[in-house]
């Protein structure tokens, strides 16, 4: 057992635990978000290019975003799935199964992230199509699209490894080798936009190799460690019973964060087509500020969920219901005093991030980022919720919220203000949003009252049935 598992397991102060386990993992969480903001820093101070090249580029940019994210939600799915199973074989003291699951779990991120990639470049103009970008806007997001695709395998390997890591405590490697990957991104970014005028193709480039040349090194960790789970190269072939255990995890997991992801891809392929690159491209700038400040949220109720995890499988329900209670509220205090400075200095940020030659990009972004802010209490109220749900192993009940607050409210608003009320235009789009935030907390109490803390994962010491 490591040192930080036993913390978990005994530590006084849950909440200082939580807080600097969730320290690296708010670093890395941060850079990524500054990362993903690279490719449009670059992108809109372009040599040489008009505004509505620039526009449409950054339009493109923002359609990959959210359909790169409900790619990714299998990756997501599988990374919460490896976080319940492996922190509660781990609060059981079943050292041996944790290292079986993590290599059946490794293998499917590797199987996913192929055929994915063969899934966008074969039909990445369809998609992008559907999506509703047009002439200019369809071209930029084509190549960058089918570049992008290359990454996928290691980006889903990364997010199952760092998941097998934080389940054990371990936030500092997983950190320093992503945040690696970010900043070669960075310079490279720099230097293919800004210095070989590479354009999109250059910004896409750049995001594959910071996102692929340090898998080698997670690998030779997940081979060789001696501190944490070492995993067996036999574990990575297939076993029929392992995967069918691995599966009530996995899917609801997934399937919640595709049909949300879903909901947002259609949400902004609705802004595109209604109202616009330069609307679009001003919805993306806020929503990156937005990310930005949930950043902590995340790295918290990442850490929260490992801690609900462990404790379960250490039969200790109470102090997995503390870990709950303690970083919801240390996650709501952070986030009213993110969002009270945030919202005095958005104007900043926006002009930071896509420069000051669009005034209406700006005007836009600034109105959009203040509504955007203020149900960010609620959101860490939700995201808190959504931790327990998932480090209890109960990723049914988060698959169950997460549908309800997008697909019940959120876009049903969203079409019948617009269809009621069309001289809103697209202010619409952030009353929807805020309305649902809202509505949405109140279910997840509800939900709340239905889980159960019990240990959810198989302990028998079973022979698997080898797939062959």
């Amino acid at each position: 057992m490591s040192k930080n598992t036993y913390r978990m397991l005994t530590g006084k102060r849950i909440w200082l635990y939580m807080l600097l386990l969730s320290l690296p993992i708010l670093i890395n969480n941060l850079i990524k978000s500054f990362n993903s903001m690279v490719d449009i820093y670059f992108i809109a101070r372009m040599d040489n290019a008009t505004t509505a090249q620039i526009d449409s580029a950054i339009a493109a940019l923002n359609i990959h975003e959210s359909f790169n994210n409900l790619i990714l939600a299998i990756g997501v799915g599988l990374s919460i799935a490896a976080m319940a199973i492996v922190s509660q074989f781990l609060g059981a003291k079943k050292e041996n199964k944790a290292r079986s699951y993590s290599g059946q779990l490794l293998m499917i991120a590797i199987i996913v992230g192929i055929l994915l990639t063969l899934i966008i470049v074969s039909f990445s103009w369809l998609f992008i199509d559907l999506l509703g970008a047009k002439e200019q806007t369809f071209d930029n997001a084509l190549v960058y699209f089918n570049i992008r695709s290359f990454e996928l395998v290691g980006v889903i390997f990364f997010l199952v490894y760092q998941a097998i890591r934080q389940a054990q405590g371990s936030t500092i490697i997983p950190t320093l080798l992503n945040i690696s990957g970010i900043i070669l991104n960075i310079i490279l970014t720099w230097y293919f936009v800004s210095i070989l005028n590479l354009g999109v193709e250059g910004a896409a480039w750049s995001t594959v190799i910071g996102n692929l040349v340090f898998v080698p090194l997670m690998i030779i960790d997940l081979l060789t460690s001696k501190k944490y789970i070492k995993i067996n190269p036999k574990s990575l072939i297939p076993k029929l019973d392992t995967l069918k255990e691995i599966w009530p995890f996995a899917y609801p997991a997934t399937v919640s964060h595709s049909v949300t992801f879903f909901g947002f891809l259609i949400i902004n392929g609705f802004v595109l087509t209604q109202f616009g690159d330069v609307v679009s491209a001003s919805f993306s700038t806020g929503n990156k500020l937005s990310n930005l400040l949930m950043n902590p949220i995340y790295a918290i109720t990442t850490i929260s969920a490992v801690f609900i995890g462990t404790n379960i499988g250490n039969k200790q329900p109470e102090r997995a219901l503390q870990a709950y209670k303690e970083s919801g509220l240390l996650t709501f205090t952070i986030t009213v005093v993110a969002i009270s400075i945030a919202i005095l200095f958005r104007r900043d940020f926006v002009i930071m991030l896509v420069g000051n030659s669009n005034p209406k990009l700006i005007e836009i972004s600034i109105q959009y980022t203040f509504w955007l802010l203020l149900t960010q209490p609620f959101m860490s109220i939700f995201q808190n919720h959504m931790a327990i749900f998932n480090g209890s192993g109960q990723s049914k009940i988060g698959l169950k919220a997460q549908s309800i607050r997008l697909w019940l409210l959120r876009i049903p608003i969203l079409f019948i203000l617009w269809w009621i009320f069309p001289q809103m235009s697209y202010s619409v789009v952030w009353t929807a949003m805020n309305i649902s935030n809202v509505l949405a907390v109140f279910y997840v109490f509800y939900l709340r009252k239905n889980i159960t803390l019990d240990i959810r994962v198989n302990l028998e010491d079973e022979i698997s049935e080898q797939l062959t």
